[in-house]
């Protein structure tokens, strides 16, 4: 229906009636609520006009069931529809409609039921698309939640619904969906006992964070140089006997090679930006989410097949378990895409989002929208997310981006979710500290002691100090050189736990590339364009070597340990294949370093002393000192072996005395390898580690 004015629900007891001046200039002391069965007077309680409209406030005593079709009435008779305000933001409705049963589908092949939770709706239907498209009312229940049960076997068949939403009919697909076809245009009905069968357990893994080293890497840059037909897809991920020029392992293989204990992917869930029907005209890394719990369907070998990315997915994981690797996935839960066609903004629009005292929508992401974790259905949203990933695709942690703009509740309760279902499970994330409406001891940013210890973040502190200031190209760190406080040196490599930064090593991931900024290869090259390339590589050698072996959590960008560069791109989410592909050539130019690379990671994997778990015991079994050039002297002690570990970051003769002889086991520069000495000396940049077994 058309009418010259317009009411919104704010709250229980609460309505704003907008009345343009072109319609009634004059000021209106009688309205009610009408609906089929009820009449309720409402009460004036204030008045004012905005521009060239009339704003009342009224109260009503009674209640308005929000799932029914109410209007407003002035004093003229006339009226308009009753629509949905402020009150979807309401403590007491997100009380009243908290539901944490089944939705989405539920199928077996006799029958599938399907429920959506829309406490607004005044109607909804199922469309489903098979023979020909059938349209079937849906039943309200309880809770906000609509439901219809089809006594067919839909395993196959696509389907949306269309709900009557503050008088505008909307088609969505399902939040809740699990398969879809291409460029999620509509949600599939699966059979999940048809999909692969997993074969092999998850690898053995302590749950201690500070116990993995995690390697960051794309599904579709891995083997986007290598393949043909299956580059860049799930399938193509684990493909065997791919060989570099010179006959080195490659792809898959080259990842066995490493030792590494955890993959962490870049999101693999489906997302926008790329089109799944021609998946190389454009490129994106994926921040982009639309349907959560669907695999990305450009990573597919048939996007037109629903089941064919849930298949090869999963088959991957079953792989990477089975070659001794953990998978982490990398999770945006902070925003969406598209505003307009995420499902929950569809059915019950002003609830998915933050909002200012204006009641404007946030950017805090930069996305245009910042989704309102605090929101019960939303955080049960991203609690059920998880969970289905963890039980559906065995996936072993979860990195959370811009996570600081998640709340504290939310994560604590993520954490608490997935200890109760595998305690061995990961959770990490951007604990950036940014600016939202809710108050900051409500974010789970890095500096609230309020998140649990066993989430971990991304130590920006590290990171600005061992490689330089992120967002200040030229800039140097410790490993380029840079002037920098010695205490924040110190602080980086015991694990941010002196400073009180972290109560524990390993909520301090360590990380000095990743796929975001400028690789560290581009940034020395920026930094120091005069300087001999081999130089540049020994500072990013070094910086490497730090993350390593560092109190904390080691994080590798794929090919940081070869030099990779995004030629000068500093964001590159959708620059290009060309700027973003692994170039496996450099494997071949670089076949000492990533040696030297392996023998770290293997170091510290099987020596406690890099691992250790609280500051107690760093402080009982590490000391720190710095020699007149600025080199770090970093001593790891225990009853059963000694480490003398020099961090050289300037060119120039340095000699440093031992207590008694050591072995020099590690060199970068591999100069002093495998000598016996009482000193440790160089005039090169590099990383020199000295080893002393002790008599029992």
């Amino acid at each position: 229906m058309t009418s010259p004015y317009f009411a919104y629900i704010e709250d229980f007891q609460l309505i704003t009636v907008m009345v343009p001046l072109s319609y009634r200039d004059d000021i209106q002391f009688a309205f009610r609520i009408e609906s089929e069965s009820e009449s309720i007077e409402c009460e004036l309680k204030h008045h004012q006009k905005i521009g060239d409209e009339r704003q009342y406030i009224l109260s009503f005593q009674g209640h308005v069931l929000l799932n029914e079709t109410y209007y407003v009435v002035d004093d003229q008779n006339t009226k308009t529809p009753l629509k949905s305000g402020k009150i979807v933001r309401t403590p007491l409705f997100d009380d009243l409609f908290y539901y944490d049963g089944p939705l989405g589908i539920d199928y077996t092949p006799k029958a599938t039921t399907f429920r959506v939770w829309s406490p607004i709706a005044k109607k909804m239907n199922l469309r489903l698309y098979n023979v020909t498209e059938e349209v079937i009312p849906m039943t309200y229940q309880n809770q906000g939640v609509w439901e219809v049960k089809v006594p067919q076997d839909l395993d196959g068949v696509s389907y949306d619904f269309t709900a009557f939403v503050n008088q505008l009919e909307t088609t969505f697909i399902d939040p809740y969906g699990i398969a879809s076809t291409a460029n999620g245009e509509k949600s599939v009905v699966i059979d999940l006992g048809k999909t692969y069968k997993f074969k092999h357990p998850k690898p053995e893994f302590s749950g201690y964070l500070t116990d993995a080293v995690i390697y960051e890497v794309s599904v579709r840059d891995l083997t986007y140089m290598l393949l043909e037909g299956e580059k860049s897809t799930f399938k193509g991920f684990t493909q065997t006997g791919i060989k570099t020029k010179i006959g080195a392992p490659a792809g898959f293989d080259y990842l066995k090679s490493l030792g590494i204990t955890h993959i962490q992917l870049l999101p693999i869930f489906d997302f926008e930006g790329v089109n799944e029907k021609d998946r190389f005209k454009l490129y994106n890394w994926g921040y982009n989410p639309s349907q959560y719990n669907v695999p990305e369907g450009s990573f597919s070998s048939d996007v037109n097949d629903p089941y064919a990315r849930i298949n090869e997915l999963k088959a991957m994981i079953d792989i990477l378990h089975q070659e001794g690797f953990r998978v982490i996935m990398d999770v945006v839960y902070n925003h969406v895409y598209e505003i307009h066609t995420f499902p929950f903004e569809q059915i019950i629009p002003g609830y998915a989002f933050r909002v200012d005292d204006r009641g404007m929508m946030t950017n805090s992401s930069g996305c245009n929208n910042d989704l309102a974790t605090e929101r019960q259905m939303i955080r049960q949203f991203i609690i059920d997310s998880v969970t289905y990933w963890v039980k559906e695709y065995n996936i072993d942690g979860f990195r959370f981006d811009l996570m600081g703009l998640i709340d504290v509740t939310t994560m604590n309760r993520v954490s608490q979710t997935l200890d109760g279902i595998n305690k061995t499970l990961l959770l990490y994330g951007e604990g950036w500290k940014m600016p939202t409406p809710l108050p900051e001891s409500q974010m789970a940013h890095m500096d609230n002691p309020n998140v649990l210890f066993k989430i971990g973040f991304f130590n920006d502190g590290f990171r600005e100090t061992i490689k330089g200031a992120t967002f200040i190209p030229k800039a140097l760190g410790f490993m380029s050189g840079g002037k920098l406080e010695p205490h924040n040196v110190m602080h980086a490599i015991l694990g941010s736990t002196l400073n009180h930064r972290f109560k524990y090593p390993s909520q301090s991931l360590n990380y000095i590339e990743c796929h975001d900024n400028y690789t560290v290869a581009d940034k020395l090259k920026i930094a120091l364009p005069d300087l001999d390339q081999g130089l540049r590589h020994q500072m990013q050698e070094l910086g490497t070597a730090v993350v390593l072996l560092s109190q904390g959590v080691p994080f590798i960008h794929a090919g940081q340990e070869f030099f990779r560069e995004k030629t000068g791109v500093e964001n590159s989410y959708n620059a290009s294949d060309d700027v973003n592909h692994i170039n496996w050539d450099l494997v071949d130019d670089h076949q000492a370093a990533i040696k030297r690379f392996k023998f770290l990671i293997n170091l510290r994997k099987g020596e406690p002393l890099f691992r250790l778990k609280t500051l107690a015991q760093i402080k009982k079994h590490t000391s720190l000192s710095f020699t007149r050039l600025g080199s770090v002297i970093y001593r790891l002690e225990n009853d059963e072996v000694s480490y003398v570990i020099l961090f050289k970051s300037k060119a120039g003769e340095e000699k440093v005395e031992l207590a008694s002889t050591y072995q020099i086991i590690f060199d970068t520069t591999e100069v002093s390898t495998n000598q016996v000495s009482s000193f440790i000396q160089s005039d090169a940049i590099t990383c020199l580690i000295a080893m002393k077994k002790k008599e029992l």
